[in-house]
């Protein structure tokens, strides 16, 4: 598929909008612990309210080839809205490695047929980079990450 669009005020609005919908937190956080991401989020609407100026100021079409299938990128983004609704229920060990396995089957699925055992081979790998992920988060960035029912 290909797209003829400006590119600095999709950009821009995108930021707009990914921005706002991260302003509200999800849970209890407390004071210290909002100041640096909503500093992050405050420059992020800085610069897309610039990329949109710039879009309208000096505009610049641009060609933009999606390749693949768009049906299998809106699965994977409605994926990523699923679990993120979900972290809360479950926590986020529990949601990510479920998340990790249905986006590398349903992903993997497009060259070829994906067996349980070609899932098996990948499992390490996948509990490895939740693993990696959850304690950079917990142990190294001090950040508390969503427990649900289970863990």
């Amino acid at each position: 598929m290909i797209l003829r669009l400006n590119t600095d005020i999709a950009a821009g609005a995108l930021g707009l909008v990914f921005g706002a919908l991260l302003w509200f937190p999800k849970g209890d956080i407390g004071r210290l612990s909002i100041i640096f991401p909503r500093a992050i989020l405050l420059i992020l609407a800085l610069i897309s309210i610039a990329l949109v100026v710039k879009g309208f100021i000096k505009p610049s079409g641009r060609q933009i080839e999606i390749t693949g299938s768009p049906r299998r990128l809106l699965t994977v983004m409605i994926g990523f809205f699923v679990w993120w609704g979900v972290v809360e229920i479950l926590g986020f060990l529990l949601t990510t490695l479920i998340a990790f396995f249905a986006l590398t089957w349903y992903l993997s699925r497009v060259e070829t047929a994906v067996t349980w055992q070609r899932m098996l081979k990948w499992t390490p790998i996948i509990v490895a980079l939740v693993g990696i992920f959850y304690l950079t988060f917990t142990e190294v960035l001090n950040v508390r990450l969503p427990s649900g029912i289970f863990f």
